[in-house]
């Protein structure tokens, strides 16, 4: 299994505001340039987390993101998984329609697969997105952070 860009954008758009200071907030823009990414490819990603409660976002002159109160009790699979069905390009792990199976009906593949992907954001769910905090990234972060400002 891959996770696709939108699911890996979004797991570090997360891990990155989790540095900023509560009161901070930070910017796509800033994102992007420290991400390496274009703006475009962090915007839709922002609304998305921003629509489900994982950001909060503040429109205006003095605007900007940041992760929400609960943000940090947010279990790591739900992540993963909100986030690969959010995205347009997500394929299926098994595609039985293309080219179309002639085996579909009495084949167990489709079903062991979603199983199997079930098991992995299970055990996904073991981490909040606290527990993503490491030593290294943290003084990454906090050194980016420091030369932006």
């Amino acid at each position: 299994m891959q996770l696709n860009r939108f699911t890996d954008l979004g797991l570090r758009v997360l891990i990155s505001l989790q540095y900023l200071p509560e009161s901070e907030l930070s910017t796509v823009e800033s994102l992007a340039k420290q991400l390496n990414v274009s703006r475009n490819h962090l915007v839709k990603i922002v609304y998305f987390m921003a629509q489900t409660g994982w950001i909060d976002s503040f429109k205006g002159r003095n605007g900007g993101i940041r992760l929400s109160a609960l943000s940090h009790r947010l279990k790591l699979g739900d992540i993963v998984q909100a986030l690969e069905q959010a995205s347009s390009e997500t394929p299926a792990l098994i595609n039985c329609q293309q080219p179309p199976c002639s085996i579909t009906e009495f084949c167990y593949l489709p079903q062991i697969f979603s199983e199997a992907q079930q098991a992995f954001y299970h055990s996904l769910n073991c981490y909040t997105l606290r527990q993503l905090q490491a030593p290294a990234t943290h003084q990454a972060v906090i050194k980016w952070l420091d030369q932006q400002t």
